[in-house]
């Protein structure tokens, strides 16, 4: 959108800037210099950042103080925290100092100034004062109780500023400051909360204000402060709890924002007063009125929103627009944020269970023939780490692509404890199957049944942790990944020599049918335990892999067909079986996922996507397409990976990996049914 408007408070100039990040800087806050925009996006190193402020600001704050106006959930619900958890911030996703710090670099959130974290290094990029209900002047809303005024949130600032003096010395301390940028957002409360004076006495307070606030500001100059952005007010009278206070159906109320007018005219007066006055200062005045008015006046045909009156969340019966009782745990919440805000909902865990295609090290914990925790396994992971590949699993690729910051960690792993679980655990075991004795060849393995038991350890620390309704509401929004089903056959009816008397007494339709059965009790059971997203892989072309070939060489240079054949056959059997507990588990999203026909692409067409080798191990030590022996120290491994589908006798290469993942997330019905990952994050 190309809207043009008033944003800057001494002029209408918008600026042309030097580079992307510069832009979105920009567009947020519609910085008045050139010189000033131009010293932030051109320092080599990001610039410290201050913040001072109220709730449109307050990352945390009021979390630790004994205050009524505390951001519990459903606020946050968009942040990326887990459901239930939220971030201390009065939105459902980001503020603009946030997106303001990822724009000019900084590494992370600038954190809140009571967090008990808040120390140490972390404070020489920056720490946030601001606190919910907060003003310029100290009798301001008493309402909620305790909250952080102006004048505590500068001498709060004062401690910090005495810190990095101590740690850095008071030179380096004082060009630190000259740089960084003090970003003040306050005054909405002063206003709102003089709603009840007349006009005369409004006139008063408000010389009142901008007087406190001159005196506020100059202090913050004095402690070598520098570069300030001072937010004016924006059209309180607009927002939903004015508009249900003064019972307004259809518009704004006229004398609030007529008195936000009159602050901002007598602050923009005085920010020109300081740029003058104070040698080497400059104190820019970000528009935000007229920014939220053309927002207001524009929602539809410019922004893409359906509502700019009412709150997302609200209480029903709290007000026309919602407005009268604050957003908290009995608040409903509108289904798309984005018609009425700026994020949209991700998932917030991400649940694996399954076999050695996407266990992550659980089987380093147990006595077990079947581990990858030893070389050459994880070559280009940096370290084997007991993935069964050179590099990443699918389960991997598809976090990252969900926008997961780590890898999902085993169940067994000893780190697997506290808030880590509530981003999901992987408890996938290699050799694992859907029947309890499939695998026993290898002696320790984690079957399908004892990776829910260990799951519903896993939701019952959850629930400890944040509470039954909570957990529910991050289990339902959560990603459960079931791949498994490989080592029923390969492991079990499929072994050689081992099986060869199973085979003559139990059909393969009876063995599938078995499968199936049990199969379905374990998805059954994932559901009653809360899971509602739950993809479901079928069995790739088994008979392909080179563990396969070399145990059947009457194949020649062939698939093997009696492998894949019953491989067929139970993924027959398992899309019908996930359809139907889609059709009859209410609220459930059962995906099918088709790794057969994707792998069988990938290893008719191999060439076309890169690889050079579609039937042999990577890492390789006996047998024609190196599938006799696992993969282990002794192993010789191909020069490169990339152009191998097969890392070792049964699993893929990273490279297949990658392919497989995002068809996943991205394909069509044809790979995924009825819905592709990406699509199943975002209902």
């Amino acid at each position: 959108m190309n809207k043009s408007f008033p944003l800057l408070c001494p002029r209408g100039l918008l600026m042309g800037f030097v580079s992307g990040r510069c832009v979105v800087i920009g567009v947020i806050l519609h910085m008045a210099t050139a010189s000033f925009l131009f010293s932030i996006c051109s320092a080599k190193d990001p610039p410290a950042l201050y913040i001072f402020g109220d709730s449109l600001v307050d990352a945390g704050n009021n979390f630790y103080i004994n205050t009524a106006a505390k951001a519990n959930f459903p606020n946050g619900i968009d942040f990326g925290n887990p459901i239930g958890i939220p971030s201390g911030r009065f939105t459902n996703g980001r503020m603009v100092t946030d997106i303001l710090g990822e724009e000019v670099g900084l590494p992370s959130l600038t954190p809140p100034y009571l967090a008990p974290t808040t120390t140490g290094d972390v404070i020489l990029k920056g720490v946030n004062y601001a606190s919910s209900a907060s003003g310029i002047l100290n009798d301001t809303e008493r309402f909620f109780g305790h909250q952080i005024h102006l004048d505590t949130q500068i001498s709060n600032f004062v401690k910090t500023r005495q810190d990095i003096i101590s740690r850095i010395g008071s030179q380096a301390a004082k060009e630190q400051f000259k740089q960084a940028i003090f970003f003040v957002s306050i005054g909405s409360n002063d206003i709102i909360f003089s709603q009840w004076q007349n006009s005369s006495s409004w006139n008063t307070l408000l010389d009142t204000i901008i007087s406190r606030f001159k005196s506020q500001l100059v202090r913050l100059y004095n402690l070598d402060a520098r570069k300030f952005i001072v937010t004016n007010s924006a059209a309180v009278g607009c927002i939903p709890f004015v508009r249900d206070l003064h019972s307004s159906v259809d518009s704004c109320v006229t004398v609030m924002n007529q008195k936000a007018q009159l602050f901002n005219s007598r602050l923009n007066s005085l920010l020109a007063e300081l740029t003058k006055n104070l040698e080497a200062s400059t104190f820019i005045c970000a528009n935000v009125y007229a920014m939220l008015d053309d927002i207001l006046n524009n929602y539809m045909t410019s922004y893409d929103f359906e509502v700019a009156d009412s709150a997302c969340c609200h209480i029903a019966g709290a007000g026309l627009h919602g407005g009268l009782i604050p957003c908290g745990i009995l608040s409903q919440v509108c289904p798309d944020r984005s018609k009425v805000s700026i994020a949209n909902s991700t998932v917030p865990a991400n649940f694996i269970l399954g076999d050695s295609l996407v266990d992550a090290g659980n089987n380093n914990y147990i006595v077990s023939l079947s581990k990858a925790n030893y070389i050459p396994n994880g070559i280009d992971f940096g370290r084997p780490t007991g993935r069964y590949t050179n590099g990443r699993t699918i389960a991997d690729i598809i976090g990252q692509e969900l926008g997961f910051e780590d890898f999902t960690p085993p169940f067994l792993a000893p780190t697997t404890v506290g808030s880590v679980v509530l981003r999901g655990v992987n408890y996938a075991s290699g050799g694992g199957g859907i029947l309890n004795y499939t695998g026993k060849i290898f002696g320790g393995r984690i079957n399908l049944d004892a990776q829910i038991d260990n799951f519903a350890n896993t939701r019952q620390g959850i629930i400890a942790s944040i509470g039954a309704p909570a957990t529910l509401s991050l289990l339902k929004m959560s990603l459960f990944a079931v791949v498994i089903g490989s080592n029923d056959f390969i492991n079990n009816y499929l072994t050689p020599v081992v099986s060869a008397v199973e085979q003559k007494v139990v059909a393969p339709d009876v063995f599938v049918d078995t499968m199936v059965a049990r199969f379905r009790l374990q998805l059954t059971r994932l559901y009653n335990l809360g899971a509602r997203k739950i993809l479901v892989a079928n069995v790739g072309p088994i008979g392909c892999i080179p563990y396969q070939r070399d145990t059947n060489p009457a194949a020649g240079d062939n698939c093997v067909s009696f492998s894949n054949q019953i491989a067929q056959l139970y993924n027959t059997e398992l899309r019908s079986l996930v359809t139907e507990l889609g059709a009859n588990l209410e609220g459930s999203n059962f995906v099918y996922a088709d790794v057969y026909r994707i792998v069988n692409d990938i290893l008719q067409n191999y060439r076309s996507y890169g690889f050079e080798n579609a039937n042999a191990s990577c890492c390789y030590a006996a047998g024609h397409f190196g599938g006799l022996i696992p993969c282990g120290p002794s192993s010789k491994v191909c020069f490169d990976r990339s152009k191998y589908v097969f890392w070792d006798p049964y699993h893929p290469s990273d490279a297949a990996n990658v392919i497989i993942a995002k068809r996943l997330l991205d394909g069509d019905s044809n790979d995924i049914s009825p819905l592709n990952i990406r699509r199943l994050a975002t209902i």
